[in-house]
């Protein structure tokens, strides 16, 4: 606990305020994986306990953070090109609120430097990460139907797991990777940390369906093998584990069928690709997102306009083909592609140094003594390769994982190993 918390344990209002925040950090980890409607409920009880306790999370606003200024930056770049360049219609609002977790990164950094269990939230999200690797198992060996008797709740979860298997692949991920320095740090028994790690590895490569899963598991198994080898056995160690990786992921049934499909698709000529595979469909998307980029690459064409721009490259790639798989789109599979076009080259500058500054950080501390600095680092290096691959600001889940983990992790930075 804080060392303030002495002095002020006999107030009442800031009690009950940290029994609720309590309450309101552990539910918002256990919901954030699986439910929007619990994440919502969380965050509103969370600020009901701000609100009891204002003067304290005024003082711990993080003023001085330069990712959360940046990302501050960030979300007025959005509103200023949105509601001054296009319009200040609803949907022009919703635009800019899709990108209100710039906000809730320092707002979520105040909540864990004023609450007295911080711990709370990553106890929630880890046992959350450890039910919904159960349930995308049991999922597949078909147990819920036979367990409750009902043959349509096995079709429930697959579809469930199917609209969330790209979030789910990022946040298994990084669950794992937090267990397992969790466990290397000395805060979980060594056999229950490394076996819940090694099972929400398994179920990313054996229970989910997401290629961005696939890949941020690599990335974070070299990240741990960097960061627990000794110094002068540290490149050997990660390029060991890669390679035990691949060879333990090449038994996955569902990494090779990506696998084939991704290297079918890129070795076809364009006019042989089979349009209905989400490889051949992507790709489309990248180049429209390429075009789009390109054109409007100074300012941007909106958030709003960017629907019309993309649009408008697919038919000036495809004339008279306004129904083509991957012409339609406000997701372009990029972050990086999305900033640019729609935001111009401010927002992605600003993009990059808000993922860049805690890898950053993470580099210059010493990992022996501020150990949650590289894990932050870490864990912004895992979302910078996600938006590779999809817009992971518009993506509810995966947004809010990672700005409620990262002010988790960037408020502990500090601590002593």
């Amino acid at each position: 606990m804080p060392p303030y918390v002495s002095a002020e344990i006999a107030s009442w209002n800031e009690r009950i305020a940290q029994a609720i925040l309590s309450f309101g950090l552990a539910t918002l980890g256990f919901c954030l994986l699986w439910s929007s409607a619990g994440t919502a409920i969380s965050m509103f009880l969370i600020v009901v306990a701000c609100c009891l306790a204002p003067r304290r999370f005024v003082q711990c606003w993080p003023r001085g953070e330069h990712m959360a200024q940046i990302g501050l930056l960030l979300l007025a770049w959005i509103a200023l090109r949105t509601l001054l360049g296009e319009g200040t219609k609803n949907v022009h609002l919703r635009a800019v609120n899709h990108y209100h977790e710039l906000l809730m990164l320092p707002v979520m950094w105040a909540v864990f430097r004023l609450a007295w269990r911080p711990q709370a939230f990553v106890n929630g999200l880890l046992l959350g990460a450890l039910v919904s690797a159960l349930v995308l198992f049991a999922t597949n060996v078909h147990a819920w139907a036979l367990i409750a008797g009902a043959p349509d709740l096995q079709a429930t979860f697959e579809q469930a797991v199917t609209d969330r298997r790209i979030s789910l692949g990022f946040s298994l991920s990084v669950c794992a990777f937090l267990l397992f320095e969790h466990t290397r740090l000395g805060r979980l028994p060594r056999v229950a940390g490394y076996g819940a790690a090694a099972l929400l590895a398994a179920t990313v490569l054996f229970a989910g369906d997401g290629r961005t899963g696939y890949v941020l598991l690599l990335v974070l198994l070299g990240c741990a093998g960097c960061r627990a080898a000794p110094r002068k056995w540290r490149y050997p160690a990660v390029v060991a584990l890669l390679a035990a990786g691949m060879l333990v992921a090449c038994m996955s049934t569902g990494v090779r069928s990506r696998t084939q499909e991704t290297l079918s698709v890129l070795i076809q000529p364009a006019s042989q690709r089979n349009t209905v595979l989400s490889t051949s469909i992507r790709i489309e998307m990248l180049r429209n997102a390429v075009d789009v980029a390109g054109s409007h690459w100074m300012l941007g064409s909106g958030w709003v306009g960017y629907a019309d721009a993309f649009r408008a490259a697919a038919l000036k790639r495809h004339p008279g083909k306004p129904d083509l798989l991957g012409a339609e789109s406000t997701n372009p599979h990029s972050e990086y592609l999305l900033e640019l076009g729609a935001g111009g080259l401010p927002a992605l500058l600003l993009f990059l140094a808000w993922l860049g500054w805690p890898m950053w950080r993470g580099l210059r501390e010493n990992s022996a003594e501020h150990p949650w600095a590289g894990a932050a680092g870490c864990v912004a290096l895992a979302f910078a390769t996600s938006a590779l691959f999809n817009s992971v600001l518009l993506d509810f889940m995966e947004a809010h994982l990672y700005a409620a983990l990262m002010a988790w992790l960037m408020a502990r930075r500090m601590e002593r190993s």
